[in-house]
């Protein structure tokens, strides 16, 4: 691996789990046991680092939702997998991270990011309209309407004010969401799947 391919992977891990204002370009280049100036030679500065980390990330998650799509077997299916996906890595974010960036980096925030969770919606409104044509969400559900309710309860995992990470745990509120949602869409069939997917024997093997 590249150094500064081994920069971006080490600075990602790094703002996630800590934050990003608690990050420096001092701890990434300790982390990584080279000099500030190695650093600098690859990243003008934070702010093009993080931006490099946010698209390294998302085309990670885009290669990993291919696989998903690969594995499952129909829309609710590959909601779930998500939800295994996201749920045995959630408590590792920084639950400051989507506010720090959004106030301290209003730049990266209001293009590159806008742009991603554009892509994100589409991609969702897409796997709710696929979900209705095989009978697992009701044909009376807007798929616009529907992903934008969706994201719009996932930004409550940054709400640490109303759901302290002390008193509730980021993968119940995001089980509590999901399920909430996907039940809400659902015809008879649907419900069982999410029933079935959701709700088994087997959910601590994950959670």
């Amino acid at each position: 691996m590249e150094l500064k391919e081994r920069i971006i992977q080490e600075a990602t891990e790094l703002f996630f789990r800590k934050g990003i204002r608690a990050v420096t370009m001092n701890d990434v280049a300790e982390a990584l046991g080279i000099s500030k100036r190695t650093l600098y030679e690859h990243f003008s500065n934070k702010e093009e680092l993080l931006k490099q980390c946010l698209l390294g990330h998302y085309h990670t998650h885009r290669k990993k939702i291919e696989q998903l799509e690969d594995e499952a077997a129909n829309p609710v299916d590959i909601m779930h997998r998500h939800f295994r996906y996201h749920v045995i890595r959630i408590n590792d974010y920084h639950p400051g991270f989507v506010s720090e960036l959004q106030k301290f980096h209003p730049d990266i925030w209001n293009n590159l990011v806008a742009d991603l969770l554009e892509d994100r919606e589409k991609y969702t409104m897409q796997l709710i309209s696929e979900g209705i044509r095989q009978g697992y969400f009701r044909k009376d559900i807007d798929p616009g309407i529907a992903s934008k309710l969706l994201f719009s309860h996932v930004d409550l995992l940054s709400d640490t004010e109303t759901f302290p990470t002390d008193r509730i745990s980021r993968s119940d509120l995001f089980r509590q969401i999901l399920t909430g949602f996907l039940r809400g869409l659902s015809t008879e069939k649907g419900f069982k799947e999410v029933e079935n997917l959701f709700y088994n024997d087997k959910q601590e093997d994950y959670v």
